[in-house]
């Protein structure tokens, strides 16, 4: 169980991560690439191949 606990920890933080990475690209680079700011959320484990969180 805690295991567990602590991967789940470990993930959202690589998620967490992501997601601030990914903000930081300017609109057009998100276009080109195919996503909107509203997209980054669900996207982030996605582009990155990384499983999301949970």
């Amino acid at each position: 169980m805690l295991i567990s606990l602590i991967a789940a920890i470990r993930r959202y933080a690589r998620y967490r991560s992501e997601l601030a990475s990914m903000s930081q690209l300017d609109d057009r680079l998100l276009r080109d690439i195919g996503i909107s700011r509203a997209d980054l959320a669900n996207s982030a484990p996605r582009y990155t191949g990384r499983r999301p969180y949970p």
